[in-house]
């Protein structure tokens, strides 16, 4: 893992002028069709970030599926079909993962870049690439080039080639400790990632940032957290330590030992608040529901479920989810 010492070489800006990775530029014209890679559903809606994507038919009534971030559209092709879109840095910042292995990846061949955001470090992906260019350890400044747009990954065709483009944050750098020592089975292991897992990075839509950089008008983090929804509450017993994730949530200090904490969450379960909790629990328990079972998006990527009375309860894959937030504990060396 790449420290936070070695970026400051970079220079950290509290306000970071997110340029658009491609040579796209719909999204700055009013041209979202242009802009946007629909899904083979052909919903423009389904290139977009939240919670876009459904397997209901036409007219879909939910939407429950999430999507972390934005398909950008393919502008050029060479005689084959073939994309042949430069994908560039969006900012400045270090490459801290390269995965060459289309196989092993629902965004097929991918790079992560890390900035800092002010003092706080952020993720830019790039997914579904042909080709990468840049290796892990490499510094590379705003529009340098990472790769090629391609259609690797699951589930893609030569037609349907885009950039799948995030803007996100790490959860926890000992997720894959977590994994190894709880074995928290389907849908963690087995973990082929690391610390740079999919369920390990959580982001914001990139469409604001990028919109508000194109009018000069760049967010800092605290201001980008800010304009964040409120999904869901969830109340953990106390813990040890300061998970990651601490660093960049609004925090009220309690005068004394609090019984719990109450942690507020977006929608799609990105940490944004966190004050002292009111009772004593066990594990992680719902406490503030997000809304209607019968709406898709309320199951916040399958993190609640019906609690079978009419409300909502953290699912196992939540609760799971609320532990590996709060892991702190390194093991111990031999």
């Amino acid at each position: 893992m790449v420290g936070l010492g070695s970026l400051n070489l970079l220079g950290a800006s509290e306000r970071i002028a997110w340029q658009l990775p491609t040579e796209n530029d719909g999204l700055f014209q009013n041209q979202n069709g242009r802009f946007f890679q629909p899904t083979i559903s052909r919903r423009l809606i389904s290139g977009m970030f939240g919670f876009v994507r459904t397997s209901e038919p036409e007219p879909a009534r939910i939407f429950e599926h999430f999507h972390k971030g934005i398909d950008i559209r393919a502008l050029h092709r060479d005689a084959r079909g073939e994309p042949t879109d430069v994908v560039r840095a969006s900012a400045e910042g270090e490459v801290v993962r390269v995965n060459p292995d289309e196989k092993i990846s629902d965004y097929g061949k991918q790079v992560i870049v890390r900035h800092l955001w002010g003092e706080q470090p952020v993720y830019t992906i790039y997914g579904h690439l042909a080709s990468i260019s840049v290796d892990v350890g490499q510094k590379v400044a705003a529009g340098d080039p990472l790769g090629i747009m391609g259609w690797t990954g699951p589930g893609l065709s030569r037609d349907r080639a885009h950039l799948h483009f995030e803007i996100a944050f790490q959860i926890n750098p000992k997720f894959d400790e977590w994994v190894k020592a709880e074995k928290p089975g389907r849908l963690w292991e087995p973990n082929r990632h690391g610390e740079w897992n999919g369920l390990n990075l959580m982001g914001i839509d990139p469409v604001p940032l990028l919109k508000a950089a194109n009018e000069e008008n760049s967010l800092t983090w605290k201001e980008a957290l800010s304009k964040q929804p409120g999904g869901f509450m969830v109340r953990v017993p106390t813990f040890e330590g300061t998970p990651t994730w601490m660093r960049w949530i609004a925090r009220k200090s309690p005068s004394a030992q609090p019984l719990s904490w109450d942690i507020e969450m977006t929608p799609w379960g990105l940490p944004l608040r966190m004050e002292a909790g009111g009772e004593v629990v066990a594990e992680p328990v719902l406490v503030a529901n997000p809304g209607k079972p019968s709406e898709g998006k309320y199951y916040c990527r399958g993190l609640v479920q019906a609690d079978g009375k009419g409300g909502m309860k953290l699912s196992k894959f939540g609760r799971q989810t609320m532990e590996m937030m709060l892991y702190t504990v390194s093991t111990p060396s031999p």
